[in-house]
């Protein structure tokens, strides 16, 4: 697996717009398809593209 495909906590946080302790507490509460490898979470760019596109589903979905 090339190293460039797995996003840290930092790098999520820029992407989703929300803080750290967010994060985390998705990552840890299994909300977010991540990984903990040490003491970090990793998550695959493909794995959170995937679950945004679900939210945005569940989104459009709840407004009908």
């Amino acid at each position: 697996m090339d190293e460039g495909e797995l996003l840290s906590v930092e790098e999520m946080t820029k992407i989703l717009k929300v803080s750290k302790p967010t994060i985390q507490r998705w990552c840890r509460d299994r909300k977010l398809p991540a990984a903990k490898i040490g003491k970090a979470y990793r998550i695959r760019k493909e794995d959170l593209d995937r679950w945004y596109e679900g939210k945005l589903l569940e989104r459009t979905g709840a407004e009908r």
